[in-house]
């Protein structure tokens, strides 16, 4: 089972987005020990990191992943035991000595979107890593 702590800078999604994550952590809950923390600014967020940590940040300019190689990201790092950090930043990015840490900088997308729907999209690409790897029929 991955171990993932997910940190959201600002609020979690409201209103009809909050029941589609809810959604998704319900389906997670098979495949994921999923934390989430908010923290109020980017100067939060070091102190939320667990020391040790596998470190993803959502970065628009990170490099782009298909779903099946996010996939065998997760699943190696499942196998080692490893705990998994995500960072999702707020709307003035993350402070680039925190992305220099990160072991894997990952864009959702090139084009931008708003923090709800990041929220959401790495939700769903997570459960779709989890859905592949465990072979269930989700992912085409």
């Amino acid at each position: 089972m991955i171990k993932l702590t997910f940190i959201t800078v600002g609020t979690l999604p409201r209103g009809p987005f909050s029941t589609i994550g809810d959604e998704f952590r319900l389906r997670l809950k098979k495949f994921v020990m999923l934390r989430e923390k908010i923290v109020k600014s980017a100067d939060d967020i070091d102190a939320a990191i667990p020391r040790g940590d596998i470190l993803i940040i959502l970065d628009a300019v990170g490099p782009r992943h298909t779903s099946e190689s996010f996939a065998t990201f997760l699943k190696a790092h499942e196998d080692l035991g490893n705990h998994i950090t995500v960072v999702l930043g707020g709307p003035h990015g993350l402070p680039e000595p925190l992305k220099a840490r990160a072991t894997l900088r990952l864009s959702l997308s090139p084009m931008t979107t708003t923090h709800d729907l990041a929220h959401l999209f790495f939700l769903e690409q997570l459960y779709r890593a989890c859905t592949i790897n465990h072979g269930v029929t989700y992912h085409y």
